[in-house]
């Protein structure tokens, strides 16, 4: 069956559960009905109005909701089921993480996992060698350091390097007419860092769900230390997530998405409008399912991760089947 991105994004929207399905209002137009079990994620931009019973029903299937500003800005919320039961395998997260062996062993191994991505990113595009050189090579050269690193702080030096030569790389792939010279955002100043801003945002809706599903605790990571307010393993496994969509979002330029179908300004800076976010959605519902490279899709790599991140410290738990 179908797998839906349901999208709430008109103010005078009004969402709620009608004989078992989730029935959407929209002034001007007929209702619709979706069924729940069609739903793979909601995303509710702005104020629209959504009843407290769509957000039970929601949470009873475990389907992620990502609330956003409709200017971007303000903190992105997350809404949907809770922790699972599965307390042992927190216990094992928290001793792991108090062990310095296992927290570098992880810390190591995200961003391995990434920075052969980053590289791979830049090799996939034609005439590479010319137009991405020696930035996937440093990027290699910066991934085998990898191996001699001890303290965190040399892992974050060590990513820092590797970002700002992939950014740089990418700064020869991408056309000049998008703008973009660089990672930036809060806000993005650029279409470009618009759509990776918004893509790691809805993302991390499929990761937090995988972490959850897991009984890990989100708050608690290796790479991404505590650090309050933050849900610091989901970030962790975002990781070496990133450059698979830095990967997709390069592949909307130009077809579908245009420069014009962003507006920017000082306050709120870069944005998508409402006719490219249409656009936008569509392509990010088929590219989650679907994935590039290799099979399985945004869910299989979410739970991918979150399965190899468990095997550091839990290899011998056996996986429940809703798992």
């Amino acid at each position: 069956m179908s797998e839906l991105t349901v999208i709430l994004d008109r103010k005078r929207l009004v969402a709620r559960i009608d004989a078992g399905v989730l029935r959407v209002d929209r002034p001007g137009s007929r209702h619709e009905n979706i069924p729940l079990n069609m739903i793979r994620q909601v995303i509710v931009i702005g104020r629209p109005m959504v009843s407290c019973e769509v957000w039970r029903a929601l949470a009873d299937r475990n389907i992620p909701a990502t609330l956003l500003s409709s200017r971007g800005r303000g903190a992105v919320a997350y809404m949907g089921a809770g922790l699972g039961a599965n307390v042992n395998r927190r216990i094992g997260q928290y001793r792991a993480t108090q062990d310095p062996e296992k927290s570098r062993a992880i810390r190591r191994w995200l961003l391995e996992e990434k920075l052969k991505r980053q590289r791979a990113v830049l090799l996939e595009v034609p005439d590479a060698p010319d137009r991405t050189a020696p930035y996937p090579e440093n990027i290699e050269q910066i991934r085998q350091k990898l191996a001699d690193a001890v303290d965190h702080s040399q892992f974050l030096g060590y990513e820092g390097s590797a970002a700002a030569a992939y950014f740089k790389g990418l700064g020869r792939i991408i056309p000049t007419q998008w703008g973009f010279s660089g990672r930036n955002r809060r806000p993005p100043k650029d279409p470009v860092n618009a759509l990776l801003s918004l893509c790691y945002v809805i993302a991390g809706a499929e990761v937090r769900r995988a972490v959850h599903i897991r009984s890990l605790d989100p708050y608690l990571g290796f790479y991404h230390l505590p650090y309050i307010g933050r849900e610091s393993l989901v970030l962790d496994v975002l990781e070496p997530i990133r450059p698979r969509i830095d990967h997709f979002v390069l592949g909307l330029l130009d077809n579908p998405l245009r420069p014009e179908d962003f507006s920017s300004s000082p306050t709120d800076g870069c944005r998508l409008k409402k006719k490219g976010r249409v656009r936008f959605y569509d392509e990010w519902a088929r590219w989650r399912e679907q994935g590039e490279w290799e099979d399985g899709g945004l869910r299989h790599w979410a739970r991918g991760t979150v399965r190899d991140l468990i095997g550091f410290f839990d290899s011998e738990m056996e996986v429940a089947p809703e798992e």
